[in-house]
């Protein structure tokens, strides 16, 4: 005869749900009262308390578990079944219960904390497929008592990082080419091509867009953005390489904007001087702001293609977009029609407070942090951002060389797809970006591909009207100085 769980909404101050918390207490102290002075001391304040659930079986209350806001962290507590109810499934069903209260919440990682000496509990979790992480929140640095678990409930944005900078030697090309096609086949939703214009001695430099547009025909799935630094190049060139990009990657097209700010640069150039940083982010912002401006200058339907009267376009609906600036004029419109995404998201690295966070809270559709604080960062990231009135998606770096391993340890790969949820969850990030290889990415994507063709679909973002189209007074409207 099978056993029927039932699992109802409770409150945490439920007689049922108190004493239930007290006996856990009666069963699981004894366990430790030889460490009792090296416990941690969590006090729950019935406030963080998300959800609290009870199983019944035969109409009878036999266990418990809730849901805790802990910071950033959301946690599965004090599940607890009678001894009646074990054997049965009860522990199996709240859990599974809890995950979807969770995943009805948002959540996108769910976290639990036990005791080393609660081995019955632990491989409970594992078998739940929980992943050991290293403690965290209010038990961090606990590795002598507490053994701590992850359940990522959702797959995460994933980005791998493929150095377009190589030796010299026939098989240059390949070998960056063949370590872009590594992460569309392990799941990658976005691969961000770096790019080096002074190589060190010895070694040659792909150009990176060059090296996107190349695997665009090889790969099918993931996202290509190459790194472009704007200090010294023409605005007018780097749009439309970017927007032929992604005609030729079917919308999977991204740019990580970058400048140039040292005199080896300058000089390899030959254009101009090295700029201080605060003035070349200020130049990249209005790079980027009449880059959206030419990706906007063709509207939607403005290619005709009428062979039998000759017509290709409709010139009332392709606009010249009249940047003026003190680094650079554009007349336009553009020379490419309007690309598969209308505009192609922009990406900023932001390592610490300064111009780059400046002009990424101002300008960037993504923001990738990166150092030995993402959190803070991250809020610094979102709140300048917020004060702008815009929402930036954040991916923070996952470096698998500085992996905090969990004392209960079960391999390198799951404990690199834990402590990538724990660094996701802790900065509140939309995504991950893995500076390792494609087996890096494959452990933390998982086995199923994002929903979305395009890289604005992943993101969640729409894809917009041209400008010129939704308010027609802007076409002949001058950059500086104005938003976007």
């Amino acid at each position: 005869m099978t056993t029927r769980v039932e699992i109802e909404r409770a409150h945490w101050d439920d007689p049922r749900v108190v004493r239930f918390r007290e006996l856990m207490d009666a069963e699981v102290q004894p366990l430790y009262a030889d460490l009792r002075d090296e416990i941690p001391r969590v006090v729950v304040d019935p406030a963080t308390i998300l959800a609290t659930l009870v199983a019944t079986v035969d109409g009878e209350a036999v266990g418990t578990a809730a849901l805790k806001q802990s910071g950033p962290f959301v946690e599965v507590k004090r599940v607890f079944v009678l001894e009646k109810g074990r054997r049965l499934g009860v522990a199996r069903a709240l859990m599974a219960a809890a995950e979807r209260e969770a995943e009805a919440l948002g959540v996108r990682e769910l976290f639990l904390q036990t005791g080393k000496r609660q081995e019955q509990a632990m491989a409970l979790y594992e078998r739940e497929g929980w992943l050991p992480v290293a403690p965290y929140g209010p038990f961090e640095g606990d590795t002598t008592l507490s053994r701590c678990y992850v359940k990522p409930l959702a797959r995460p944005f994933v980005a791998g990082v493929v150095a377009a900078e190589t030796p010299r030697g026939d098989d240059a090309v390949g070998r960056v080419l063949g370590e872009i096609e590594a992460l569309d086949a392990a799941g990658a939703d976005l691969a961000i091509i770096e790019d080096d214009p002074v190589p060190p001695a010895g070694s040659a430099t792909l150009d990176a867009p060059m090296v996107a547009a190349a695997a665009a025909a090889t790969t099918t799935h993931v996202a290509l953005a190459p790194r472009v630094r704007v200090t010294h190049t023409e605005p007018f060139h780097v749009s439309k390489g970017i927007q032929t990009l992604d005609w030729a990657a079917a919308g999977r097209a991204g740019w990580v904007v970058g400048v140039s700010l040292t005199d080896e640069e300058a000089r390899a150039f030959g254009r101009r001087p090295a700029p201080a940083e605060d003035e070349a982010w200020q130049e990249a912002e209005a790079v980027i702001d009449a880059s959206r401006r030419l990706w906007d200058s063709w509207e939607d339907g403005a290619e005709i293609r009428d062979v039998a009267t000759g017509r290709f376009i409709d010139r009332d609906r392709v606009h010249y977009v009249d940047v003026e600036t003190r680094w650079f004029s554009v007349k336009g419109p553009s020379i490419v029609p309007r690309s598969p995404q209308g505009q192609i998201p922009v990406i900023v690295d932001v390592a610490g407070d300064g111009p780059a966070l400046a002009a990424a809270a101002r300008e960037a559709d993504v923001v990738r942090v990166a150092g030995d604080r993402p959190r803070e960062l991250a809020a610094r990231v979102r709140a300048a951002a917020e004060a702008e009135g815009r929402r930036v998606a954040i991916l923070v770096e996952v470096d698998p060389e500085r992996v905090v391993r969990a004392p209960h340890a079960r391999s390198d790969e799951e404990q690199l797809a834990a402590w990538a949820a724990f660094l996701r969850a802790e900065a509140g990030a939309d995504g991950v970006v893995v500076t390792g290889s494609a087996d890096a990415v494959r452990a933390i994507a998982g086995d199923q591909l994002a929903a979305g063709t395009t890289l604005r679909e992943r993101l969640g973002l729409a894809r917009p009207a041209s400008r010129y189209e939704a308010a027609p007074e802007l076409v002949s409207a001058a950059a500086e100085g104005e938003s976007r």
